[in-house]
């Protein structure tokens, strides 16, 4: 199996807000050496959400168009 096949099968596994974390991570404008893009994604904080509030997160994220996220937050009552 190659590194990206690999790469692929690891993000296929990780819950949304881990993916939005490393996306962010990835995403950076400034380049980073290895140790602090590995340090960044070990400080990276998750988010505790229940089974009912990520699965309403990942309906909303399938929906066309964006909503902001603060709209987002009123209409999953966080």
């Amino acid at each position: 199996m190659s590194d990206l096949d690999r790469l692929h099968e690891i993000i296929d596994m990780l819950p949304p807000q881990e993916i939005h974390a490393l996306l962010t991570l990835l995403e950076s404008q400034q380049p980073v050496s290895h140790e602090e893009f590995a340090a960044r994604l070990r400080g990276t904080p998750g988010e505790d959400v229940d089974d009912g509030t990520a699965a309403a997160i990942l309906a909303a994220e399938a929906e066309p168009g964006e909503i902001p996220h603060d709209e987002l937050k009123r209409q999953l009552g966080l």
